[in-house]
Formats: structure tokens, C-alpha cells, sequence
């Protein structure tokens, strides 16, 4: 008996308390939704507000369309060139008083008043009214009985949807949500070292420092001062739109609502992806250089960029981004691709120029590997990606120029295969010796879908042997008790398995993808599952305490579309992986900077995909997996 009650308690404790955080979070914690104004109202205090930065006087007729009564305070922020470049707020709670006030506000800010006619036209205002209030997570009984270290950090504030404030001698303060996601405070504690993506929990810190400084308070601001608010947020036309709209006021001139600093997505069907992907490919040649090199990372909330010519550079990267490209111009199509993509080649021809990895096998066969310039290690996954973005070209374009140096790599895939199909992943070119110990993630299955490739341009069958024999070693490896309930990354497994279709046929490569589509659904959210995260569902996250990274939405989807197409391939398609495809890309699709979300995006943004709804940061690879 008291062994069945251990067992019990086991399997129940954590979930018992997990589920008892959920709900004291829920009835303690959580501010209602804002109860937002309608689109004629959002009109006319967005008009009232532009009439002042354009220099115009105020217009009667708008102010009294405001009769509502809201809570406040009320913010307006006007954005330019991606950056908050006036901010002025209100407490009072009549909205037409308010407006008129910050109008006001507006008009005598000297920030403003350089700005020329074509800047303040092309300026955006966003309008923040703070809804309700509710206090700082922790200090709970439950939290305290507990002592579940982060716990109340990370519960301390929904990321992205609400502000801190404070309210001192009868002033409130306000730091507001996209305030707080541009200073970096919301996902700013990493736990484990070994995990650098992995981050939870605010840093309280220094919103208190910063909340302090902004309430002109050297002191600082106590913790039990601050509290939360959420607020009915919504943001002026890009100009374009605006001038088409026209006034008075219709539903196409309605002001966008943020949430999450999202405002509404377009459904998805054909035309809205295509046109996604293609904007994905416009980012990713805007940030080539003229070296062939890619400006790795982009932050569209400060401007700053990586230096292409820098040694901080993934080539592993570089080639999936290319391939990537590739795969667009087979697609549509479209000119304006093929000569960036010849130049991200020249650029991997430029690096093989110094024969660094240049060898030959004994039976006489030539292979060689990519490598960066510092590079002292080969890594498979750089030949690998390489050799599948120069077989996309040749797929799309029919030319046989870059088949030389894609089967000197492939060659060099092959000698790193083992017998049993597994693949060694680092070779130190000085010594001519591979590394039969390190593993390194993603390689293998990159590897697979590079012979896999090779096959399909070439015909020869040692190709297609070898994708096989790399798709049967990754997929029995899970040939153990309860495989079916953990899977690691295995997006590219199943990317591969589909590749070797029709030379392959193996029903166990079906039943894989489509078990490991199982699995990750589990971590997929629908809309209505989780409190006040509608904007969430089709992502993949492993709790709804953390916000998710954007790119496991895109490339856990390649893998389901390849999952999806082996079951077409078998005759047993799986509607449930279909549905999941259709979440996530619904998801991503609102992730993706837009004309309408790039009001605070300095450089070029457009097409680019951040690497979370609170994370600003744009990486080549996002954009790769997401618009492949």
C-alpha cells in the first residue's frame, strides 16, 4: 500500500503543483483584457493627434466623437524611422480632454519640431490607454511555502502585453509593454550556461532602476511600489495606407490594434504565403554583402547589424540561407534572386580557393569541405548544407557549373559515413583525420539530405545508398522503450526521409515523422488554450509561462510538411500533421515584419523574422527556416 501511494504522488505532486501555480497566477494576478475602443473612436483620436504633428488646428468635430470614460493614463508615442522619437502622456480620464491634452503635448515637444514635411507624413503615432492594474507577481504565500527559485521572476509580468508603473505623490509613471521589450528586460535571466537560448524570467533590477529614472526619483523605486497594467493599444496607418483610405472615416482607415505589438494577421492561403516567403527572400538579399557574405544578425530594435567581414560567422548558416533562396528561385521563379545567390556561392568558392580542406582519397577520389577563414575544423554540417544549396541551383536553373565542386563535397560526405550509416561530424584537415567521438546537433540529418540531393541531380545510385543508409541509422536510433514519447530535434531527419522518396520507400520513415508530429503538438497551443495568449497558438513552446522562439515554428514545420508528404507518398496523409502545418504557419505569419508592423524597425526589416514576440533580434537562419 505504501509503496502505491509513493507511486501515486510521483505522478501527481508536480502536476498538483503546477496546477495550483496556474491557478493562483490566474485568479491573483491577472489584469482583464482592455475593453478597446471601436474603430470610429480609434479614428478620430489618431486624427486629432496627426492634425497636431502636421501643424493643423485642432478639429471640433473629432474631439467630439471621444465621449468615453477610460481609466488612464493614456501615452501617445510618435515613431520615426523605427525609433520612439517624442513620447507624451495624460491621466486624465475623459478620452476627449486627454486628447486635446496631448495634442497639445504634441505640438510644443522640440523633438518634433526638425522634422520636415515628409518625415512628420511618414511618422507613425501608436496610442497606449492603460486599461486596468494589478500588482508585481511573487510575494505569494504559495511561491514563498515553495521556494521554487525564478518562479515569481518569471511569473512576474506577461511578456510583451503588459507595463510597469508606479504611482508617487499622485504622478504615475509608466513604462510601457514594447518599453520594456526594447530595453531587453523580459527574458534576461539564463540558468544554465550550457543552454544560451534559454533564458526566463525579468530582470526586476533594473526595471525598478528604470521605472526610478523615469519618475526622477534618485532613490529608487521599492519592488512592492511598482505595479502592472495592461492597456488597449493601437497604431496610426503607415502612410501609403492612409492616403489611399482617406477620410472620414471607413473600416480601411481604422487604426491597426497591437497586441503584442502584432496587429491583426492575414489568413493564410497560397498568395499570402508565397508573398511571405518572397518578402523573406527580398530581407535576406538585402542583407547580403557585396562580399557573398550575410549580415548575420539584425537588431530592428536598436539598428545595429553584424559586420559581414567579421569573424563571427556561421557558415553552416550561410549555406542553409542560400539553399534557402535556392529553393525560392525553383519556386517562383523570380530573376531578381539568381544573381545574389551566385554571389553567396562565389563567396564559398573564394573560401575553397585556399585548398585548406583539398584532398584526395586512396582510391583516387578528390573531395574537399567548406570552411571559414579561421576555420581549424571542418564541421559536416558547412559541406553539407553547401552541397544541398548548389544541388537547389541546379534543380532550379538546369546548370551544371557548380556539379564539379558539389561532388568533391558529397565525396567527402560519404568518406565521413559509417558503415552502420552514421556520419562523423568534425575532421581537422591539417592531420587528414576525422573526429570519431564529437556529435554535433543537426549534422546527421543534414548530411542524409545532401546525399539525398545528389541523387536527385545525378541518378548514381551510391547517393541514394548512402541517404538511405543515413535516414534508416537516424530513425532506428529511437528503437528503445518509451521512443515514442521523447524525440530530440529531428527536423531535418524528416526533411531527408522525404528526399530519398521514391529511391527509398520505407513505410518506419512515415510512421517516424508522423510519431514525431504527434509528439510536437503536444507543445503546440490552439487559440482559446491558454489565457491571453490567442497570439501564441501554433507555436511550439513547452509552456505557456515562457514566450516561444520563433524559429522552431519554421523549422518543425519543413519537417511536417515533409511528414505530410510522406503520407501522401504512401497513400495515408495525416490531417492531424496538416492542421499542425496550417498553425504554425499562422502563427509565423504575424511574426513576420510587415508594412503595417515595421513602425519600429530601424534598417531594413521588411520580410525579416524576429526570434520571438519579445526577442528583436533577426538571424539569416530565422528567416530560412520560416520562409523555406
Amino acid at each position: 500500500m505504501k509503496r502505491r501511494i509513493a507511486v501515486l504522488l510521483v505522478w501527481t505532486l508536480p502536476s498538483v503543483l503546477f496546477l495550483a501555480i496556474t491557478c493562483v497566477t490566474f485568479r491573483a494576478y491577472r489584469i482583464p483584457p482592455p475593453d478597446r475602443l471601436d474603430g470610429p473612436a480609434r479614428f478620430a483620436m489618431i486624427e486629432a493627434l496627426r492634425a497636431a504633428l502636421d501643424g493643423k488646428p485642432e478639429d471640433p468635430a473629432l474631439l467630439q466623437q471621444l465621449t468615453h470614460t477610460v481609466r488612464g493614463p493614456i501615452v501617445a508615442t510618435v515613431w520615426s524611422s523605427g525609433r520612439s522619437l517624442a513620447t507624451v502622456n495624460d491621466e486624465s480620464t475623459d478620452l476627449a480632454a486627454a486628447t486635446r491634452a496631448l495634442a497639445a503635448k504634441l505640438q510644443a515637444h522640440p523633438k518634433l519640431a526638425p522634422l520636415d514635411a515628409a518625415l512628420r507624413a511618414k511618422a507613425r503615432i501608436q496610442v497606449d490607454i492603460v486599461t486596468g492594474t494589478g500588482p508585481l507577481g511573487g510575494d505569494h504565500w504559495l511561491f514563498d511555502r515553495l521556494a521554487v527559485p525564478g518562479i515569481a521572476d518569471m511569473l512576474a509580468i506577461n511578456p510583451g502585453v503588459e507595463g510597469i508603473g508606479v504611482t508617487i505623490n499622485g504622478v504615475t509613471t509608466v513604462v510601457l509593454p514594447h518599453e520594456l521589450v526594447g530595453a531587453k528586460l523580459l527574458a534576461a535571466k539564463k540558468p544554465s550556461a550550457a543552454l544560451a537560448d534559454f533564458a526566463i524570467g525579468v530582470d526586476l533590477n533594473k526595471i525598478r532602476t528604470m521605472v526610478a529614472t523615469r519618475a526622477n526619483q534618485k532613490t529608487g523605486v521599492a519592488a512592492k511600489d511598482l505595479f502592472r497594467f495592461r492597456t488597449d493599444t493601437f497604431v496610426e496607418l503607415p502612410v501609403q495606407l492612409r492616403r489611399a483610405a482617406g477620410a472620414p472615416y471607413t473600416a480601411a482607415a481604422d487604426p491597426l490594434p497591437l497586441y503584442r505589438g502584432v496587429p491583426p494577421v492575414p489568413k493564410i492561403n497560397a498568395a499570402v504565403l508565397r508573398a511571405a516567403a518572397l518578402d523573406g527572400g527580398r530581407y535576406l538579399i538585402g542583407h547580403l554583402a557585396p562580399n557573398g557574405r550575410y549580415i548575420y544578425e539584425h537588431d530592428v530594435g536598436s539598428g545595429l547589424q553584424t559586420d559581414p567581414k567579421g569573424p563571427s560567422y556561421s557558415m553552416p548558416r550561410h549555406a542553409g540561407t542560400t539553399y534557402f533562396l535556392a529553393e525560392l528561385y525553383r519556386i517562383t521563379k523570380e530573376e531578381w534572386l539568381r544573381e545574389p545567390i551566385e554571389r553567396a556561392f562565389a563567396h564559398l568558392a573564394e573560401l575553397m580557393g585556399n585548398k585548406k580542406c583539398t584532398s584526395t582519397l586512396p582510391d583516387g577520389t578528390p573531395i574537399d569541405c567548406v570552411m571559414d577563414r579561421n576555420d581549424r575544423i571542418a564541421t559536416l554540417g558547412s559541406t553539407a548544407l553547401s552541397v544541398v544549396a548548389l544541388a537547389e541551383y541546379q534543380r532550379a536553373t538546369g546548370d551544371k557549373r557548380y556539379l564539379p565542386t558539389a561532388t568533391k563535397l558529397a565525396s567527402f560526405i560519404l568518406w565521413m559515413q559509417r558503415d552502420d550509416g552514421s556520419f562523423r561530424h568534425r575532421y581537422d584537415p591539417a592531420s587528414r583525420k576525422a573526429d570519431d567521438t564529437a556529435q554535433d546537433l543537426y549534422y546527421s540529418g543534414e548530411a542524409a539530405l545532401a546525399l539525398a540531393r545528389m541523387h536527385v541531380i545525378t541518378g548514381e545510385a551510391k547517393y541514394a545508398q548512402g541517404a538511405e543508409r543515413a535516414v534508416d541509422w537516424l530513425v532506428d536510433w529511437y528503437d528503445f522503450f518509451m521512443s515514442g514519447f521523447f524525440y530530440g530535434e529531428e527536423h531535418w531527419t524528416c526533411i531527408s526521409a522525404e528526399a530519398t522518396w521514391p529511391a527509398a520507400k520505407n513505410p518506419k520513415y512515415r510512421d517516424f515523422c508522423h510519431g514525431y508530429g504527434a509528439f510536437l503538438r503536444q507543445q503546440q497551443p490552439e487559440a482559446g488554450e491558454h489565457p491571453d495568449e490567442d497570439d501564441l497558438a501554433g507555436s511550439y513552446n513547452f509552456t505557456p509561462f515562457l514566450m516561444p522562439n520563433n524559429t522552431p515554428a519554421g523549422s518543425r514545420t519543413e519537417a511536417m510538411i515533409s511528414a505530410y508528404l510522406l503520407g501522401r507518398h504512401h497513400g495515408t496523409p495525416d490531417g492531424a500533421v496538416r492542421e499542425q502545418v496550417r498553425g504554425a504557419l499562422q502563427y509565423v505569419l504575424g511574426q513576420q515584419l510587415r508594412p503595417d508592423t515595421d513602425f519600429n524597425v530601424v534598417g531594413p526589416g521588411y520580410g525579416g523574422i524576429p526570434g520571438s514576440p519579445i526577442d528583436r533580434n533577426v538571424r539569416i537562419d530565422f528567416v530560412q527556416h520560416v520562409c523555406s
